[in-house]
């Protein structure tokens, strides 16, 4: 039996969009391109890693003149703003509907609730764009788990494969940035009302 490793997994909403695909799809057609707008996502998330590898050269400026460090600040603002409006442009005319759903991700793969079925061992494309972020990822994964829920539904559990280095990368810094959103956010929670959010966590 192959060894699993183990993954560190957390909540988060996500847009989630999928797509059924057969073995010579996976093997042979990058994700991405069978998504209108994952292409829009990339270009979104190499602007982001840009930000971070300039990240130190800007400090510097800043130490030597603040007026030039803030004006780059709002250059850099503006072309964000641009950029997320490229984003959202599709999903405003209804070209490429949204659909936000709570998933529970890791580095191996994720679960989330979904209309229909899937069967077992089905491989699909998922477009998973990162919120607030709009940091997207297109990658393929293989249905491990399909259960009926109480509510209606089913809960659709995937395994990633055949993931490059810098997606795993990605996903991992999208991990950990959820991680950290959740620690500030039960930080800034009553201790009283804290007790009450792990009471609830424990008996469910």
């Amino acid at each position: 039996m192959p060894e699993r490793r183990l993954y560190f997994r957390i909540d988060d909403y996500l847009d989630l969009e999928y797509l059924a695909v057969d073995e010579d799809t996976l093997q042979h057609t990058p994700a991405e391109n069978l998504f209108p707008g994952a292409a829009a996502l990339k270009t979104y998330a190499e602007l982001k890693k840009i930000d971070s590898e300039s990240s130190q050269l800007f400090y510097q400026i800043k130490d030597r003149d603040r007026q030039i460090a803030d004006y780059l600040y709002l250059l850099n603002r503006k072309i964000d703003l641009l950029a997320q409006q490229l984003i959202s442009e599709p999903r405003l005319h209804g070209t490429h509907p949204t659909d936000q759903r709570r998933v529970n991700i890791s580095e191996g793969g994720l679960a989330f609730s979904n209309r229909e079925a899937l069967k077992i061992g089905q491989a699909v494309a998922l477009n998973l764009t990162f919120l607030p972020t709009y940091v997207g990822l297109a990658i393929y994964a293989r249905v491990a788990r399909c259960e009926p829920l109480r509510t209606g539904g089913y809960e659709i559990a995937a395994e990633f494969e055949t993931l490059t280095d810098p997606q795993q990368h990605l996903l991992s810094q999208q991990i950990m940035r959820a991680q950290m959103a959740e620690k500030r956010r039960l930080q800034d929670i009553d201790p009283d009302e804290k007790g009450n959010l792990y009471s609830k966590g424990a008996s469910s």
